[in-house]
């Protein structure tokens, strides 16, 4: 399954997408928000369970012209709640790409996995994050600290 967007296509992961995948997620910048980068053997690891496990509905995202990397959508509902986790690449941020990722990703996430609800947990020094999940429709459901320092909580009812 494909989603495509007015700047980008939605694809699922496969093997090739995993040098793109791997630099995305060792860059500290990239993952400044983030609880910090991976190292390259997490990020491997990530990527694997990315690919096998079926509780996780992942896509990349690239750039519909070009087919450049951008990042990555995905949500995880391997735990008790689903969450939503999103990430791209630092040149293109501030973009609206993000919006117009996730308002298209979010209603397929929820309808493949089944799940009536999500959650997403952002750090609390991270605005653009937090403006985004808000103008999604998610609401902060709480606050609360963990090694990487505090982070809020929001929740919505999938659509």
């Amino acid at each position: 399954m494909t989603i495509a967007t007015l700047r980008t296509l939605l694809v699922p992961y496969t093997k090739h997408l995993e040098s793109d995948f791997l630099m995305l997620n060792v860059c500290a910048k990239n993952r400044q928000h983030m609880n910090g980068p991976h190292s390259l053997q997490t990020a491997r690891q990530l990527f694997q369970t990315l690919l096998e496990e079926p509780k996780i509905f992942a896509m990349a995202v690239l750039d519909i012209r070009t087919r450049d990397y951008l990042g990555h959508v995905f949500v995880d509902n391997v735990k008790e709640q689903a969450e939503l986790v999103f990430l791209f690449d630092k040149q293109y941020w501030n973009q609206g790409i993000a919006t117009e990722v996730l308002q298209r990703f979010l209603p397929t996430a929820s309808h493949e996995l089944g799940v009536q609800s999500l959650t997403a947990n952002v750090d609390v020094d991270h605005h653009s994050s937090i403006r985004l999940l808000e103008k999604l429709g998610f609401q902060s459901c709480g606050r609360a600290v963990n090694e990487h320092g505090p982070y809020l909580m929001f929740t919505m009812t999938a659509r």
